[in-house]
C-alpha cells in the first residue's frame, strides 16, 4: 500500500492520483538520471523514452533479431522499428570506419 500512497498526492492526504508534471518532477526524471541517462534539467522525459532506449540496446547490444524486437513492440513495419526506433552506435560506427581506412592502406589515427 505505501507505493500507492507515495504516488498519490500529498496536499489531498492521497486521495487524488499525482499530477503527471509532478510525477515527472519528482519521480520519472530522477529516476532517469539514476539510471544514467543523460538529460538536461528540465528535458522531457516521456513513458515513450522506456521504448526507443530498450529498443537500441536490444538490437545494437544485445544482438536480439529485429523481428523479434518488432515483436516486443508490436510494430506492424520493420521499418519503423530500424529506422525509429533504433540509432546507429557511436563505437561500431568508427570501428566501420577505421576497417575502411586499414583497408585502403591509411592508418585508422587519421580517422576523427
Amino acid at each position: 500500500m505505501s507505493g500507492i500512497r507515495q504516488l498519490s498526492s500529498i496536499k489531498a492526504e492521497g486521495g487524488v492520483p499525482i499530477s503527471p508534471a509532478v510525477f515527472v518532477a519528482g519521480h520519472r526524471r530522477p529516476a532517469a538520471k539514476a539510471a544514467g541517462l543523460q538529460t538536461a534539467d528540465g528535458q522531457r522525459v516521456g513513458l515513450h523514452s522506456l521504448r526507443h532506449s530498450p529498443t537500441n540496446w536490444l538490437v545494437k547490444k544485445a544482438k536480439v533479431e529485429p523481428k523479434t524486437v518488432q515483436s516486443i513492440l508490436r510494430h506492424s513495419r520493420i521499418q519503423t522499428t530500424l529506422d525509429i526506433y533504433t540509432r546507429g552506435d557511436g563505437d561500431e560506427t568508427r570501428d566501420a570506419q577505421g576497417a575502411f581506412l586499414k583497408a585502403l592502406g591509411m592508418a585508422s589515427e587519421m580517422a576523427q
